[in-house]
């Protein structure tokens, strides 16, 4: 909870001030004061004093420190409703900077929260309990949502009532001994080389460098409409690298961290030679119109369930050939911009195609060269083997004599040996 006029009452631990709060994005300031303390736990609390009078603020902030010193707590049960928690919370996301989008994801799933509860008649946030929570996910998967979806609304919900516990709004944070099976996330579709090839020969204009940029650098459709001309690195006259620093909500990535990935020879075949230029490289992109048009080409090019295919079917093609390539992890969580490869295992897709190849490639190592399998049947021929031959060797041969002959010893050095007596 922020407070506004902040005092420090003498004498105690307690801190009291009138409380800010946002009422339909603009900041406001309550008549009322309130104080902000840590409980018995050490944990932070903030409490309406429900007074407008300085002097009985004070008071009543003394008279906490009084019961924190011998030990009792107030145990008034919290008022605010479910529906004033949601709103709270809310508030403090988007004053904590969040991402719109996250925001408009947040808002949806706490919709959820708040019907279901109207359902159930709960109205006040303490009436909620654990079994709440059971009900509360057997409802969602009644309304048939997404098991990833459903996961999603779970863990919101505890984080909620988690943060007004830590705020001392609530007394108490009853929801953490609920635990649920982690959800396992639809399959996705991904693109092969093939395919990517196809729709990339039969696109037009800016299209092509844009479905190579998501299919061969592993770019999101924000980076890729936002990505300008002094992002493209130029060395010896060539293109080397994508600095990748913007494209998602707040004009940084979506992890909120810049990064490099080098350029793929489709790349820059496609963007042309390099000269000094400014502004967007694809000026006339737009995720809506690239959509509709991956897919009408998805249709043209008789893929099966054309429809399925979204932009981020090029991304999970970019992870799966940097598998399938022996790429290694780091590498590829760096160009994509995770920073742990849960992420990457559900981009990962092994196409028929590349399986086959795979097991074609160990068949091939797994048979001996020509020259060498001629050479080891002469070998065997003559009833000799490579280590027998080479032990007739005169040199090597001595050489084993003298090992064979010499003291084991604890360490690397030669033995130590005594030098003749020399007389002059």
């Amino acid at each position: 909870m922020k407070l506004t006029n902040r005092q420090r009452v003498d004498g105690t631990n307690v801190t009291i001030g009138r409380r800010v709060y946002y009422r339909d994005g603009n900041e406001q300031v309550s008549k009322k004061y309130s104080a902000e303390y840590r409980d018995l736990g050490g944990r932070q609390c903030c409490q309406g004093l429900g007074t407008t009078n300085r002097s009985q603020a004070v008071r009543l902030a003394v008279e906490i420190q009084q019961r924190l010193e011998k030990g009792i707590e107030k145990t008034r049960p919290s008022r605010i409703t479910i529906e004033g928690l949601i709103k709270d919370y809310l508030e403090i996301v988007q004053a904590k900077g969040a991402a719109p989008k996250t925001i408009s994801k947040y808002s949806a799933d706490l919709e959820k929260l708040k019907d279901f509860c109207k359902i159930r008649n709960l109205r006040f946030a303490r009436q909620f309990l654990e079994n709440d929570l059971y009900l509360y996910r057997q409802h969602l998967v009644q309304k048939k949502y997404a098991d990833k979806t459903i996961q999603g609304a779970i863990v919101l919900a505890k984080q909620v009532f988690k943060w007004a516990w830590r705020q001392g709004i609530l007394q108490n944070y009853r929801l953490e001994a609920a635990t649920f099976p982690k959800a396992k996330a639809r399959p996705q579709p991904c693109l092969t080389t093939g395919q990517v090839e196809l729709l990339i020969d039969k696109a037009e204009g800016q299209e092509k460098p844009a479905f190579a940029l998501m299919a061969y650098a592993g770019l999101r459709i924000g980076e890729v409409e936002q990505l300008c001309w002094q992002d493209m690195i130029i060395k010896d006259n060539q293109y080397t690298m994508i600095h990748v620093r913007r494209g998602g909500s707040n004009g940084t990535t979506k992890d909120r961290d810049d990064r490099f990935v080098p350029i793929h020879p489709t790349i820059a075949n496609l963007l042309g030679q390099p000269r000094n230029r400014t502004g967007l490289v694809l000026g006339s992109i737009n995720e809506r119109r690239l959509l509709k048009r991956l897919k009408r080409l998805c249709s043209e090019c008789e893929f099966e369930n054309p429809t399925q295919y979204k932009l981020h079917s090029f991304r999970h093609h970019f992870a799966s050939i940097c598998a399938n390539h022996g790429v290694a992890l780091r590498k590829v969580l760096a160009w994509l911009g995770h920073s742990s490869s849960e992420m990457l295992d559900l981009y990962y897709h092994l196409h028929d195609e590349d399986s086959q190849q795979a097991m074609m490639e160990l068949a091939k190592s797994d048979q001996p060269d020509t020259e060498k399998a001629a050479f080891e049947g002469n070998l065997r021929a003559t009833g000799e083997s490579k280590i027998v031959k080479a032990l007739q060797v005169p040199e090597i041969k001595e050489l084993m004599e003298c090992l064979y002959n010499s003291s084991e010893r604890g360490g690397f050095e030669p033995p130590v040996r005594a030098l003749p007596i020399r007389r002059f």
